[in-house]
């Protein structure tokens, strides 16, 4: 089977070797993903020149093996991320749908604003924050991940777009190897079956493959009903070595179809005291009786599926089935030498892309909050009575003291794919006997399609972890008012967000680095110009209530009835935009070594981001597409700029050998741009423009250690985080950042056959948008590993093992209170899970 398997392979690669396009990156020695274990002797090829390691290259940069990674066993991408330091992501599902702040600089809307995910030194999407589309849903730590870098400020601004915060670059196993592996992991206290597997081979001396991914199902560990996860993912990488060791040409191409959920939030139960803004604090979270965030979620058999009206006004039903994917993407990267000067790099993809978000949003309110208010722009009538719409309940009065009154949205992805292209020349070049110049000219292409549909509906549901119901409102007569828990169809945002829209975006950006190295001393700088343009068509609603007759049974009246639901399409006027921008970002650095094993470096850097489809439908546009002089102008980008300092060490300790890397820091930047929640809206529901300035400070530290078995990593993020809200003239602290946040974890080698590891990550106090304090906390997990025959590795990993329920960050708002006593919404860490694995090795 397996001679089988690379006779297929090799008539791949046989015909990939006669291709003439280039493909990518870096030098010789760069082109094997380096293990984050090398530590400061690894070279650098994210978001960096190529040829330096990480000793001597003055940014900041770390790196985490798939080995740590697994141990850590992270729920979701964002969690992944707790393990590199400056990176401050929020609680997020397995889908994705993270936030991802960096270095004191704050999510001002949703997505990660100043982040790129990389796979293999290109983004899988140009944009961090697209509406429903976040990056992290395409990007998914595997069994091919060899591992993940993480460059913060400095070079991020000038050799990546879109970047001026950080780059997360997953590297993929591209070495040349024999063997792999086949794993089963199964949830022990929840319904979860995932298996990975990896696969290496040489086809002869020049020609090499490795191919790996997962396959995953279940309910998940907050325990939904139904399959929540259901996924595929299948990565490989096939490469060629050129004669004379000039260089390689490789593929990579990845097939996925992902289904997981993403996080919907819940209740827990505490006390406040001082109010519920500045001042005031939160204590003593727990569980509420009816709603343990930790093992329960909105996930419901009385809301798997739900109707929505099409934007051509045909009512359909579609499953509420989290975040979904579909992607195909096919990768060429191309690596050759003229002379051992002059090098040649080129990496392209081209990616499709599509999917949907379909999810219930959580906000629990008193109930009463709806009583004697009109459930529709169709009707006069108030409600007057709140009934089960469905579950063992059905028809029964509501007595909950709170509802769910959020929303369940459908936002189909009909078209999130790319085509993207990162060219580069190098040369080295002694300028004495004692300089060498190192200049870099590349040249990075990106075309992005956003094209999706909305459908928001007004929607109300049991607040309850267990199977949550619909809830139906009746008017005093009792007159059914609502649909199966649906009060209207596109219309719970108002006339702004039943949408409908296909735009390109495109980003042509030559970029020029230039590097003094004296030995000792190194002196660089790097400038890049970002050409964007947008361009398509897209409609909003006008406002205009329709009416679908839905035909359904009234327990009240004991009798089949029609009710009548309004619903908003996209009907408005097409907006047009067709506008192009550019910017100009650069990095300028310098590095000093007093001595082999240490290196001490300068950086000053200002980045630039482009908003996308958060601009559109604000006013920034004249009829003809182009930015307006007042607004559109100001809104379509922003600049970050940001001031370092840093210190690298390495060598022996306690009969060890040790790492670190500590860098201070200092930011600012101003933002414009939309944002949807009514949590970043002042309560809000209907959108808002955010239009803020942001200050930050802080340190940020990496270290590792390493003696005989042990093995111990370490990282701590400092910030001092504030905001300028528009209007205001004075600084206030920056909602959602922690103070302090951290993430230790260790392992130790009992005997050959057997391990053991714990790992601990937390963060101190945060504030929300009106400045309530929540309190920090620490969530600790541990692993053990034995063999006990050759090939054969048995696990258990334990996370969250001491059940605690935090949000690792603020709440969302404040559901109800009396006295001290409150019930918040909030999104929590998952609770205790704990997995078991086998994996044979062959």
């Amino acid at each position: 089977m397996k001679s089988v398997f690379k006779s297929c392979v090799s008539f791949a690669a046989l015909g990939l070797a006669s291709l003439s396009a280039p493909a990518f990156a870096a030098d010789q020695a760069a082109a094997q993903a380096p293990a984050a274990d090398d530590g400061l002797n690894a070279i650098v090829v994210t978001a960096s020149t190529g040829d330096k390691t990480k000793l001597n290259s003055s940014i900041s940069i770390s790196s985490v093996s798939a080995s740590t990674i697994a141990d850590f066993h992270p729920a979701s991408q964002g969690d992944l991320l707790r393990l590199l330091p400056g990176l401050q992501p929020n609680v997020s599902g397995p889908g994705g749908n993270g936030n991802f702040a960096v270095r004191g600089l704050p999510v001002a809307t949703g997505g990660a604003t100043f982040v790129q995910l990389q796979e293999d030194g290109l983004p899988q999407v140009l944009y961090g924050d697209i509406q429903f589309g976040n990056n992290d849903y395409f990007t998914k730590f595997d069994a091919l991940t060899e591992s993940v870098d993480a460059v913060r400020g400095g070079t991020a601004a000038t050799l990546a777009s879109q970047a001026p915060g950080a780059v997360i670059n997953y590297l993929s196993k591209t070495s040349k190897s024999e063997g792999g592996f086949v794993e089963l992991e199964k949830g022990v206290n929840f319904d979860y079956t995932k298996v990975n597997f990896r696969d290496s081979g040489i086809i002869n001396d020049t020609l090499y493959y490795n191919l790996g991914g997962f396959v995953n199902i279940g309910h998940g560990p907050r325990h939904a009903s139904y399959n929540v996860s259901k996924s595929y993912q299948i990565r490989g990488n096939i490469t060629k070595e050129l004669a004379d060791g000039k260089g390689y040409l490789r593929l990579l191409f990845k097939v996925a179809d992902t289904q997981e959920p993403n996080d919907t939030g819940g209740i827990a139960c505490g006390n406040i005291s001082g109010g519920t803004g500045w001042g005031g604090k939160v204590s003593n979270l727990g569980p509420c009786s009816n709603f343990d965030t930790r093992k329960q979620s909105i996930y419901s058999l009385n809301n798997a599926s739900f109707y929505y009206v099409d934007v051509d006004g045909t009512r359909k039903q579609t499953p509420l089935n989290g975040i979904t994917t579909k992607q195909k993407t096919l990768q060429l990267q191309f690596h050759y030498e003229f002379t051992p000067q002059i090098k040649l790099d080129n990496n392209a993809r081209y990616s499709s892309i599509s999917g949907g978000f379909s999810s219930g949003f959580f906000n629990a309110a008193p109930t009463s909050s709806v009583i004697g208010t009109a459930p529709n722009e169709l009707t006069a009538a108030t409600v007057a009575q709140v009934r089960y719409a469905n579950g063992p309940n059905a028809g029964a009065l509501y007595t909950n003291p709170l509802l769910n009154n959020n929303t369940n949205v459908y936002a189909r992805i009909r078209d999130l794919g790319s085509f993207v292209n990162d060219l580069k020349l190098s040369g080295k070049f002694d300028l004495t006997n004692k300089i060498r110049a190192n200049i870099y000219a590349g040249w990075f292409f990106m075309s992005q399609n956003i094209a999706m549909d909305w459908h928001t509906n007004k929607t109300f549901s049991e607040v309850s972890g267990n199977n949550p119901a619909m809830l139906d409102l009746y008017d005093s007569a009792g007159n059914l008012l609502t649909a199966n828990g649906i009060a209207g169809y596109g219309n719970n945002w108002g006339s702004c967000c039943a949408r409908n829209y296909d735009y390109t975006f495109t980003d042509n950006a030559p970029y020029l680095s230039l590097n003094l190295d004296g030995g000792e001393w190194q002196l660089d700088g790097s400038v890049r110009q970002d050409f964007n343009h947008g361009q398509g068509t897209g409609s909003i609603s006008t406002g205009t209530a329709y009416t679908a007759n839905v035909l359904q049974y009234n327990p009240v009246k004991a009798a089949n009835v029609t009710t009548a639901i309004p619903y908003y399409l996209p009907d408005a006027p097409a907006e047009v935009i067709n506008y192009s921008k550019q910017m100009t970002s650069w990095s300028f650095g310098g590095l000093y070594k007093p001595m082999q094993n240490m290196s001490l470096f300068v950086r000053a850097s200002r980045g630039s981001r482009f908003n996308a489809d958060r601009m559109t439908f604000n006013g920034y546009f004249n009829r003809d597409g182009s930015l307006n002089n007042t607004s559109g102008a100001a809104a379509v980008s922003d600049y970050v700029n940001q001031y370092e300092v840093g210190l690298k060490n390495g060598g022996g300790l306690l009969g060890g050998r040790y790492t670190a890397e500590l860098t201070v820091y200092r930011s600012n930047f101003n933002i414009t741009t939309y944002e949807l929640s009514a949590t970043k809206c002042g309560g809000v529901a209907t959108g808002c423009i955010i239009a803020n300035k942001y200050r930050t400070m802080g340190a940020e530290f990496y270290g590792t250690y390493r003696r005989g078995p042990f093995n111990f990593i370490a990282n701590l993020t400092y910030n001092k985080a504030e905001k300028m809200p528009a209007g205001s003239a004075a600084y206030i602290r920056s909602d959602s950042i922690p103070d302090l946040s951290y993430t230790f974890a260790a392992n130790y080698s009992i005997t050959d056959n057997a391990s053991v590891g714990a790992n601990v990550t937390g963060v101190t106090s945060t504030v929300d948008n009106n400045g309530l304090e929540y309190p920090g906390a620490a969530v600790v997990g541990a692993n053990v590993k034995y063999s006990p025959i050759k090939n054969l590795q048995l696990g258990l990993n334990v996370q969250n093992l001491f059940n605690t329920l935090t949000a690792m960050g603020p709440g969302n708002s404040i559901a109800s209170t009396s006295g001290n006593n409150a019930v918040i919404n909030i999104t929590s860490m998952v609770g205790r899970t704990v997995m078991g694995s086998a994996r044979f090795s062959f």
